[in-house]
């Protein structure tokens, strides 16, 4: 049964704005190709750390929702793992998943 998830990932500060949206590209690849369904992106933007993560005290933040089977979320994570940019990430199941939003030209919205 697929469940709902919200993943939140921690890229490095120093990425252009061309870099972080190939990292945004590769974790939604990566929830496809494991075979879950993505549903949203959010980019928070850049914020400080509360403590050193690999000599960085600022991060960019990114929060993905999805669904996928549990036996799938092991196979997003290594790919996840082996990326450079990618500092940190956390995935946790969601009850619900926030609706996709709506554009005055009443398109929607990533």
């Amino acid at each position: 049964m697929e469940r709902k998830y919200e993943g939140c990932y921690l890229l490095k500060a120093e990425l252009s704005e061309e870099e972080i949206e190939k990292e945004a590209g590769f974790i939604v690849e990566s929830i496809s190709d494991a075979g879950g369904k993505f549903v949203k992106k959010e980019l928070l933007g850049k914020r400080e750390l509360a403590y050193l993560i690999d000599k960085n005290t600022e991060a960019i933040y990114y929060v993905f929702y999805f669904t996928s089977l549990p036996e799938q979320i092991e196979t997003i994570k290594t790919s996840l793992a082996r990326r450079e940019n990618i500092l940190r990430y956390l995935i946790v199941q969601r009850k619900r998943l926030p609706k996709e939003e709506v554009d005055n030209g009443g398109t929607k919205s990533e």
